[in-house]
């Protein structure tokens, strides 16, 4: 049984001055997120170009919960529910939280888990008993995953598929935030496996800072973030490989550099910043969140762009809202 080990408050969401954004970027959320409530079927499913998908849905719940709206209450509580009923549907007998069998179900499984988690103490005391269930067979099977035979440089990580014998960090990253998820709502994870993925990140840093994707060269700003995040959530402040990641950021700025992968790099890149505080997060959120804003359509969502463009515009204005949203607080994952 979950016992709930973090205290926070659950913010009303408040349309004044003492909330830490100024006012036009707050509209701008606002805006993004009744755009986002448009794209929800009747079934509690987001729609995105993937058709259904379990990550996206988790994504556009969760930027639902960082601006302070709660499950069952407020303007959007029972779209929430119904997003929680949904993703909860769709878990396999394995455990594994996924709408599609596709060639990377663990991505889907890592988000939505992360999700569940963060959604787990806000939730009525029926849904938080299938959350409960739910994330114990969610995370058994991430640690099931985590220990398939892989060849050293892989050991400790996870890749697209539960059985897959390699790893990445992108993957990773997700899994390791689960793992802190789950452990934040009271679930016992073994240390091991914590320390396991914490040394599999740290393979990923490369010499002149920041992190690779399998290896230990061609850093990109989107590794880099997930790299930080990582070991700043699982214990390792100020690492020297996280401060050196930090260092690659200021010097390769997602909010001004063409990236890869947009969405995501801006996503993590954010988070990372928060984690490590200034002079990062100064340097590097103030140009992402500029950037957002001018990029924002009249109708409130985000454009999708580079290799992303197959998950759709409700991917992008999820990470969006996501990113500009850092400085509320509300999810507990976030919080320092």
């Amino acid at each position: 049984m979950f016992i709930c080990v973090y205290s926070w408050l659950i913010h009303p969401v408040r349309a004044d001055d003492s909330l830490p954004l100024d006012s036009n970027t707050q509209a701008r959320i606002d805006r993004g997120l009744a755009w986002l409530i448009q794209r929800q079927e009747e079934n509690g499913m987001f729609r995105s170009n993937y058709q259904a998908s379990t990550a996206i849905t988790s994504l556009a719940t969760m930027a639902l919960l960082a601006r302070g709206h709660v499950p069952g209450q407020g303007p959007y509580g029972q779209n929430i529910n119904h997003a929680v009923d949904w993703v909860l549907s769709k878990q396999t007998a394995t455990g594994l939280l996924s709408a599609d069998a596709g060639a990377s179900p663990m991505y889907e499984h890592g988000i939505s888990t992360v999700m569940l988690c963060e959604v787990y103490a806000m939730l009525d005391e029926p849904r938080q008993k299938k959350v409960e269930t739910a994330v114990a067979n969610a995370i058994r099977l991430i640690l099931d995953a985590q220990k398939i035979r892989k060849n050293p440089a892989a050991q400790g990580g996870w890749r697209y598929n539960p059985n897959s014998p390699d790893s990445d960090i992108s993957v990773t990253g997700w899994q390791l935030m689960a793992l802190r998820g789950a452990a934040n709502i009271g679930a016992a994870i073994p240390p091991k496996a914590l320390a396991d993925g914490v040394a599999y990140i740290r393979l990923r840093a490369c010499l002149g800072g920041g992190f690779s994707y399998e290896g230990n060269t061609d850093p990109n700003p989107a590794r880099t973030g997930t790299g930080i995040v990582a070991l700043e959530l699982l214990g390792q402040h100020n690492s020297k490989e996280a401060l050196a990641g930090g260092d690659y950021l200021l010097r390769t700025p997602p909010g001004k550099a063409i990236l890869e992968f947009p969405s995501y790099a801006i996503y993590y890149c954010s988070q990372a910043a928060y984690q490590l505080g200034n002079p990062y997060w100064d340097a590097l959120y103030t140009p992402i969140r500029d950037k957002l804003i001018a990029t924002q359509r009249g109708e409130g969502s985000w454009p999708v762009a580079g290799p992303e463009q197959q998950a759709g515009d409700t991917y992008a204005t999820a990470m969006a809202l996501l990113t500009l949203e850092v400085p509320y607080r509300y999810l507990p994952l976030y919080q320092r």
